[in-house]
């Protein structure tokens, strides 16, 4: 996972500076995850129609940005779509997502952490992988009308799995574990669209209008694949809760909520799943302890925790097993709502309880500073290959 910039005058001069900066990155995700893809049976007429179905759901400046990506990295655009659909069809992350605002902050603004995890892939390897995972990238972005985005994703793909804009609109996602989705059982179903929803989102000026862009296109498109829509502002944090044919909002101004990958509004549809309900109910007692008291520092705690552990129910989780799932990266969001430009964004590279405990393995910026503030390490993705870790820092006796 390395840092990378781009700017230009439209959606498409964004996605060709990505693609010059990622083409092999891009080049080994697509061989991968195609890869992948067979070892599943998924076959070329099965991928072309699910393609063009995927195409007539995303927007215009999705397709640009695709386009871009496609002329930057010299990859054929029919490369990049299937890309895409497979991310959205096959990647099942897990990850555990806290929100606090109002007077359950030390500050009474807004706070918004994201622990990504993900499970191997024996199909990811090569000079441009760590471990049997992909390598993702900390997208920022200056667009066109001047909003400048940070967004963490999978090289090549056009969707975010969390991100932050100048509006001081923060987002993240989860994926639902439901009686009829299972992940580990790879009935993956292509429609979930989360990434591509949280970066049009995030072209809004605030949480609000975030949301009634995203209700908006849920009632137009067919979502199969279940999962946690996250947007928060210095007044709101709005949780939308996405199943097939149903979906429901969660708003809260005063307070704090938490996810891990199982629904709490449509909680009928839950598969039970130990780890979920674990790392929930966790999250839960956390923040309830430091209500009030909720600010950087205390979402540094959250995301390290390995209570209820070893293993699959850790917040912050390893594994010796290759195919096991990973905390591979964590964001804290603290949104400025005197100055929207100065909301800060923490990105943790590799294993939490490692990178945040170092300040070689996380990096602190508003989302106005320049690249030039950047260190080096973080540009050539070289923090994340040290702070990736089979064992939890206490157990290495650290």
């Amino acid at each position: 996972m390395k840092v990378v910039y781009s700017e230009g005058n439209s959606q498409e001069d964004l996605g060709f500076g990505l693609g010059c900066q990622l083409a092999e990155a891009i080049k080994h995700n697509i061989d991968s995850g195609m890869k992948d893809a067979e070892s599943r049976g998924v076959d070329q007429r099965q991928l072309k129609q699910y393609a063009d179905q995927y195409m007539n759901v995303l927007n215009a400046g999705t397709l640009d940005l695709m386009e871009g990506l496609s002329q930057g990295s010299r990859v054929p655009f029919s490369s990049i779509l299937y890309f895409n659909v497979i991310q959205d069809w096959l990647c099942t992350d897990g990850c555990t997502t806290f929100a606090a605002i109002g007077k359950g902050t030390a500050s009474g603004g807004a706070l918004l952490l994201k622990n990504r995890d993900v499970p191997a892939n024996s199909p990811v390897r090569g000079r441009y992988h760590y471990e049997n995972r992909q390598i993702n990238v900390v997208q920022v972005l200056k667009n066109p009308d001047g909003n400048i985005t940070v967004g963490v994703a999978t090289a090549g793909s056009t969707g975010i799995v969390m991100g932050l804009n100048t509006y001081g609109v923060a987002t993240a996602s989860n994926q639902g574990r439901t009686k009829e989705f299972k992940p580990e059982a790879q009935n993956g179903r292509v429609g979930n669209y989360r990434g591509q929803l949280m970066r049009e989102g995030l072209e809004h000026h605030t949480a609000k209008d975030a949301v009634k862009h995203v209700l908006n296109r849920l009632i137009q498109i067919k979502t199969e694949n279940p999962g946690i829509l996250w947007f928060v502002d210095d007044k709101n944090i709005y949780v939308i809760e996405v199943a097939p044919q149903e979906f429901s909002v969660q708003h809260v101004t005063d307070g704090f909520t938490v996810r891990a990958n199982h629904f709490i509004l449509l909680d009928q549809l839950n598969d039970e799943n130990i780890s979920c309900v674990c790392r929930y109910f966790r999250g839960r007692q956390m923040l309830e302890e430091n209500y009030g008291n909720i600010d950087r520092g205390k979402m540094v705690e959250f995301s390290m925790d390995h209570t209820n552990g070893p293993g699959e129910s850790y917040i912050c989780k390893h594994s010796r097993d290759e195919r096991g799932s990973v905390t591979e990266s964590a964001a804290i969001m603290e949104v400025n709502s005197q100055d929207p430009k100065k909301s800060r964004i923490s990105i943790a590279l590799g294993s939490p309880c490692w990178a945040w405990r170092s300040r070689a393995g996380n990096i602190t910026f508003q989302i106005d500073d320049g690249m030039e503030n950047i260190p080096k390490r973080f540009l050539d993705g070289s923090v994340y290959k040290e702070f990736i870790k089979e064992e939890p820092w206490e157990e290495a006796g650290t």
